[in-house]
């Protein structure tokens, strides 16, 4: 057995076209068997959430070089894995953090405020 931790981050620290390509791909997923959703990324383990999704940092861990992803959503993976977290929750609800970067999408105008 091994501890895990998990992350949560607010997803206005991804850039929005990012953010978005993923919340396509969830709505697009088609539903396994017992209707497990299959979100299809050629590179991450994305499981959708009400407010966000889940991404599993195994990718970290297969070393060789980032998967086509932003730069900021790699070292998010990176932070959180180097800290034995298996899983990042990036959550529409949750708060910035002031040590990263904020991409505001400007179709969602809470994002601008402070």
């Amino acid at each position: 057995m091994r501890r895990s931790a998990l992350f949560v981050c607010s997803t206005a620290h991804l850039p929005v076209t990012e953010r978005r390509h993923i919340d396509h791909l969830i709505a697009a997923a088609p539903r396994g068997a017992g209707g497990r959703i299959d979100v299809g990324h050629p590179d991450l383990v994305i499981e959708p959430y009400a407010y966000g999704f889940f991404v599993h940092t195994c990718v970290v861990g297969c070393g060789g070089e980032a998967p086509e992803i932003s730069p900021e959503f790699w070292a998010i993976l990176t932070y959180a894995f180097e800290r034995d977290a298996s899983w990042v929750l990036f959550d529409r609800d949750e708060p910035a953090s002031p040590d990263l970067p904020v991409f505001p999408d400007p179709d969602r105008p809470e994002e601008h405020q402070s």
